[in-house]
């Protein structure tokens, strides 16, 4: 008979927990999120959250979430009761999905993100009527992976099938239940873009316009020289000036500085590839040289196909989650419905390929079933045997 080497540990229980070890589980409950980023610079989610306002941020994150939101969305029956399906066909059209889809999209930028879900009763039944996206700084973990509710009055246990709160994670694990947060991995980048337009300015403005240099003759005492300087300085904005009869003004160029420029501009670029990468998971304007560029698109839409079938993933595991909360609230059935991301354009070549399988079995498609299934008008189209 199996013997156990820790005869007073059950092997029904979990043995090695991390609040059990030695360390900072000892001193509080609450798991510090493990980011790097954050442990190191000491900065908190919000900060993480102003990075969304930088240029290439901001439009890797739209460019993203669009890989979602430009895809259509529906619920499959599942053997789900009629009367029971048509009820959540209404809740799916009362809520704001799109605006569900995006906020679930947050999970991968800040490794998580809380929704709360908001209920009325109608005729004796518990409808969601609205979600809304939490702050992720009001929320945290326990070292037994538990998550609470900061509220003022006291932590709040959320448990995991509580009916409130839907909880998207990326890539989360037993040492980082937070999951992967994108964003930290672009802070650098945007402190150096900031950082390196800062100093592109002031050399764009101290090379990128002619010098204005006054001479001035011996004679002229220190207050006509403090004079012709004010002039010049209101030359450099106006480019207009006054001069004594006897003075002169010359414009004398920086000269070539274009290699200095090119440096700038190369390290802002790379800054801005590297959010690229981080976020989209390539970029056609990286280690492209002036060859193999078709090949480095094909692969970079592979990556990013591959990442927009993770986000579906997500999506559809969370919106999946909502219905059987909803479920468990009015009718506890196991026959319930799926919520599904989908392409039409490929659905449609899928189906038009199983139906000209069928239709070479012997089966005649009826014109009610062609405007159904293919989304066309009467007008669009003759069965064979109607033409006239």
């Amino acid at each position: 008979m199996f013997k156990l080497k820790h005869q007073k540990q059950s092997i029904f229980e979990e043995y090695a927990k991390a609040q059990d070890t030695i360390g900072m589980y000892n001193l509080t409950s609450r798991l510090p999120n493990p980011d790097i980023i954050l442990r190191r610079t000491g900065k908190g989610l919000s900060t993480l959250r102003e990075l969304k306002s930088n240029y290439q941020v901001g439009a890797c994150i739209e460019s993203r979430k669009a890989g979602v939101t430009s895809k259509k969305w529906r619920l499959n029956k599942n053997n789900c009761p009629q009367t029971q399906f048509l009820f959540y066909e209404s809740i799916f059209k009362t809520l704001d999905i799109h605006k569900l889809i995006e906020d679930i999209l947050e999970a991968p930028l800040f490794g998580y993100a809380p929704i709360e879900i908001s209920y009325e009763t109608e005729d004796y039944l518990i409808v969601p009527t609205k979600l809304t996206a939490k702050p992720q700084e009001w929320f945290y973990f326990s070292g037994d992976g538990k998550f609470y509710f900061n509220n003022k009055n006291g932590e709040v246990l959320i448990e995991e099938n509580d009916p409130k709160f839907l909880i998207p994670r990326h890539r989360a694990d037993y040492l980082n239940p937070y999951g992967e947060c994108l964003l930290s991995r672009c802070f650098w980048n945007v402190t150096f873009i900031n950082g390196g337009m800062e100093f592109w300015l002031k050399f764009m403005e101290k090379y990128g316009t002619p010098w204005a240099i006054g001479k001035y003759d011996r004679s002229m005492n220190e207050d006509e020289q403090k004079q012709l300087f004010k002039m010049l300085k209101r030359m450099i904005q106006d480019a207009v000036a006054t001069i004594p009869q006897d003075g002169s003004i010359e414009l004398i160029n920086a000269g070539d500085k274009s290699g200095s420029n090119d440096i700038y501009q190369s390290f802002i670029s790379k800054c801005e590839d590297n959010i690229s990468k981080v976020i989209l998971g390539q970029t056609l304007t990286t280690d492209v040289g002036s060859k193999g560029s078709y090949s480095a698109a094909n692969i970079h839409q592979q990556v990013r196909g591959d990442l927009i079938k993770n986000d579906i993933r997500l999506v559809e595991n969370t919106i999946n989650e909502l219905i059987k909360k909803v479920n468990e609230l009015n009718f506890n059935t196991k026959e319930i419905p799926n919520f599904e991301i989908y392409d039409k354009e490929e659905t449609d070549v899928k189906l038009a390929e199983r139906d000209k399988k069928v239709s070479e079995l012997g089966v005649k498609f009826t014109r009610s079933y062609l405007k159904k299934a293919y989304g066309y008008e009467d007008s669009d189209f003759t069965l064979v045997g109607e033409e006239k």
